[in-house]
């Protein structure tokens, strides 16, 4: 219903997202080549591109869930990245990057997320900010934050029609 509203009001406003044929598609949201909603073995496949393995979990109350984890390594830009997925039937609902960044690689993430993506929704609370973009039942966040080790930079990525599911299932 809330979706058949949305389009309504696009519809009627009108605009350049009102006309998907005269418009490329826009950007998957996606961070390291790593998006949510993708299968397991595809997540696997990429994480091994980037030059690290994955190591799953899952869970012993409930066979649906795994917990999925995996260090990758970006020797150029000198960035360690702490992944943590969770998946839902072997499906990636939601994916945790961690890493630390100076204040610039932040602006240059951002900027170049702003440019591909478009205008995030923003929000600042005390020192955490983050920028955030919503497409087709699709979350982007970054947050950034100041702690005692520098500027660390998280971003989550969730598909919300996998988490919705479960919801569909009871």
């Amino acid at each position: 219903m809330a979706r058949m509203l949305l389009l309504a009001v696009a519809l009627a406003v009108g605009g350049p997202w009102s006309s998907p044929a005269a418009q490329s598609p826009a950007p998957p949201l996606e961070m390291l080549g790593l998006a949510p909603g993708i299968p397991q073995s595809e997540l696997q496949d990429r994480v091994a591109k980037l030059g690290s393995r994955l190591s799953c979990k899952v869970s012993t109350v409930d066979r649906r869930f795994a917990e999925c984890t995996a260090t990758i390594d970006q020797v150029a830009e000198r960035h360690r990245w702490e992944l943590r997925a969770s998946l839902v039937d072997t499906t990636s609902a939601v994916i945790l990057l961690k890493t630390s960044v100076t204040a610039k690689e932040l602006d240059t993430i951002r900027n170049g997320l702003a440019q591909s993506l478009g205008r995030p929704n923003y929000r600042k609370q005390g020192s955490q900010t983050s920028y955030e973009w919503v497409r087709a039942g699709r979350m982007m966040r970054l947050t950034s934050r100041t702690d005692r080790d520098g500027l660390q930079l998280s971003v989550s990525l969730v598909d919300g029609g996998v988490l919705d599911a479960l919801n569909a299932g009871r």
